[in-house]
Formats: C-alpha cells, structure tokens, sequence
C-alpha cells in the first residue's frame, strides 16, 4: 500500500495540472471566437464585423512563426504562468473597452489577446510534451479534451448568461478573473520537469542544429509529395467549410428569429456536451469497426445537417425545437470531428508526425478562416435562408472528394491504435 501512495499523489497532481493547464487553454479561445461574436451579435454590429472573429485565428495558424523564441528563452513553466496572467489582464482590458462606441479599441484588444492565447498554446503543449512521458501523455489525452470543452461549456454558456444579466463589461472581465485564478493555480501545482529551460534545451539540440533547417524542409517536402497529395491537401482545405461556414453566422440568425441572448447561452451549453459526447461516441465507432467504414457516413452525416439551419431560418420555429435542432447539429459535427482528426492523423509519417500533422491542421484553420470571414458579408447580401444553402453547398466539393481520398494509412506498418486518437481541438 505505501509503495503505491507516491505513485498514486503523482497521478493526482497530474490530473489537476492537466486540467488546469487545458481549461486556461480552452478559455481565451471561446473569449475571442464565442463571447466576442455573441457582443458583436448583441450590439447588432454588421455581419462582416461578426464574421470577423474568424480572422483572430490567424494568430494560432501562424504561431509556429515566433514559436522558436518560447523554446529559446525562459523556461516552459514560466512562460505558460506568466501569459495565463497577461491573457487575464488582456480580457479584463477587452471588457473595459465592451461598447458599441469603442469597437477599433475593442478589436485592436482582441488582436493583441489572440497572439499572447496563440503563445500560450505553444508554450502549454510544449509544457505537456516536457512534463509527462509518452504513456502519461496518452492517459491523459481525453483530460486534455475534457478540460478544453468545459472551458469552452464555461465561456460561451456561463459567462454569456452573466454578460446578460449584468453586462459585457462585467461577462468579459469575470472571464479575466476566472484566467488569472487558473494562472495563479498554476503558479503552484505545475511540476518542475528536469530540463525545462532553454540552456538544456539548446545543449539537446547542440548536436544536431546543422540537421534541424534539413529536416524541416524534409518534412514539407515529404508532406507535399505524399500519394495523392493534391487531392488530400484539397480535401483538408475543404472538409469544414461548409460547416464553418454555417458556425460563423449561427447566432446572429438564432438572434434574428426571436431567440435571445440567455436562451443561446444554454444553447451553446448544450451543444458543447452534444459535441463532446459524439466525439467520444465517433472515436468508439472507429475503433470497433475501422476507419475505412466510418469516414464517407461520419462525414456525409456532418454536412448534411447544415440544411437544418436552412429550416430554422425558413421556419422560425418555437424554441424546444430550435434546441432540439442544436443538439442533433452538434451531435452530427462531433461525429465528423472524430473522423477527420483520424484522417489527418493518417496523413502523418512517423518520421515526421509533429511536422506534418502542424501542416496539416494549418490547411484546415486557413480554410476554415477564410470561410468564416466571407460568411458574414454573403449573409448580408443575399439572407439567412439563402446563406445556410449556400453553407451547404460549400461542403459539397469536400462530400465528393471524400468518396475519393485514400483512407488508409500512409504509413502502413503503423499500428491502428497509434494514429486513432482524438486531441483536443476541432
């Protein structure tokens, strides 16, 4: 019994580390992608102003820009202490500046706060990858995920109905406080991994500096002449169009047939529990029959569930059946969630499975912005009802190519547990 306590008070510590260090990763994203486009959507600003929003992940697409400087300088723990901090002061400067008269301030805040989140994502990731070894690593996968959500479940349902019963100004700067007590918890329960400052780290890579500029232009060599390469890198760039597109202007349409500012609070809520659930379910489902049989439904099951949304702008319905609606949406986009992760995943070579799964999940966020931003624009011009067609029609191209993309993995000697593994972030 007392051989097994310490072991049992590490597992416990990383537990709560995890999910700290996930949460305060979870929250900054739905601040600036849910909370910002439901204050968008509340003051009535334009479409194009809420469509907007997309363009704040530009910041974690292009992230592995300046993501050297973290590995150079500093240690890891520091890094992510001291940006969960910064984030919470930045969103308490964003609520302070929460008004329809304020709004180049208020963007010009937004910005500054999606590249600190973006640091903080490399330096939280990288902190994972320090403080745990490659078992503990996959065992707390699914807390990762978890933790993420539930930030997400907190911002966009929890801190929204706050905004609309006391106010913006109040909702964003709860949201700075909540990220300063996670960075403060942190400050304490974060370990001390060996080897976690950038003099060991450059010691580490000393011996192979003149390898590192070849190998990555290796991997992306590697990444770009894979089999099929044109028609996969398309179906990357396409998958989620469709049903970014539809996300982008969701809650201006829900605002516009009647449902309020709280009952979209509980919509998001119910959503995100929605989502998390289909993708554990997709997961199961993938791991009990095989990837090659799950891809074409799990994707067509996605996409076709847009047309509900031309039905709720068409129809207006009452809301229990605007709930039930969002349920089965997200129900439906979980499930394609878990089936493109595998696939992407597939897509990686061993050799190269940080670089190329980097390249890969960066197609997809430049697809998914571009699609965000020109969704608030075409609502404008042609309606909500015209919109959500022209949403569905976006995921057509990636429909087809999915009948077309290979399914297997490109490594074939890879075991199928290594690659079938849902992470954290659609």
């Amino acid at each position: 019994m007392e051989t097994g306590t310490p072991k049992a008070g590490k597992s416990r510590r990383a537990l709560l580390w995890v999910s700290t260090s996930y949460f305060g990763e979870g929250l900054p994203w739905t601040f600036l992608h849910q909370m910002a486009t439901e204050f968008l959507t509340q003051i009535r600003a334009s479409n194009t102003q809420i469509s907007s929003t997309s363009l704040l992940h530009l910041a974690v697409t292009f992230k592995f820009i300046w993501s050297p400087l973290v590995d150079l300088f500093g240690r890891l723990r520091t890094w992510m202490v001291a940006l969960q901090l910064l984030l919470g002061v930045g969103m308490i400067a964003v609520g302070s500046v929460a008004s329809p008269n304020a709004l180049p301030l208020f963007w010009t805040l937004l910005a500054i706060v999606a590249v600190i989140h973006a640091t903080h994502d490399i330096a939280c990731d990288g902190f994972y990858l320090k403080g745990l070894d490659r078992h503990d690593q996959a065992l707390y996968s699914g807390v990762r995920t978890a933790a993420y959500r539930a930030a997400m479940a907190v911002g966009s349902g929890g801190l929204v109905y706050i905004a609309d019963r006391a106010g913006w100004k109040v909702g964003f700067s709860t949201c700075g406080v909540v990220m300063i007590v996670v960075g403060l918890i942190n400050a304490v329960v974060l370990p001390h991994p060996p080897r976690d400052n950038a003099k060991d780290r450059r010691r580490e890579r000393a011996a192979s500096t003149q390898m590192t500029a070849v190998d990555f232009l290796e991997a992306f060599k590697t990444f770009l002449t894979q089999p099929q390469a044109a028609r996969v890198i398309s179906f990357m760039f396409l998958y989620r169009l469709g049903d970014i597109m539809m996300g982008a202007m969701s809650k201006p349409m829900l605002r516009d047939i009647g449902v309020g500012l709280s009952a979209r609070a509980l919509l998001n809520t119910v959503g995100i529990f929605s989502f998390i659930g289909a993708s554990l379910l997709g997961g199961a489902l993938i791991a009990r029959r095989g990837f090659h049989r799950c891809f074409v439904p799990m994707t067509y099951i996605q996409n076709l569930t847009i047309l509900l949304y031309v039905v709720l702008a068409a129809v207006a319905p009452p809301f229990p059946v605007v709930l039930a609606i969002v349920i089965v949406e997200q129900f439906a986009s979980g499930i394609g969630n878990a089936a493109h992760v595998v696939f992407l995943m597939r897509r990686t070579r061993a050799a190269f499975s940080a670089s190329h799964y980097a390249f890969a999940t960066a197609v997809v966020s430049l697809g998914s912005t571009i699609s965000g931003f020109l969704a608030g624009p075409l609502n404008t011009k042609v309606g909500h009802v015209w919109f959500f067609t022209c949403a569905f029609l976006a995921s057509v191209p990636g429909l087809i190519l999915v009948l077309f993309v290979p399914r297997g993995d490109i490594d074939a000697g890879r075991q199928p547990d290594e690659q079938e593994v849902v992470p954290t972030r659609s």
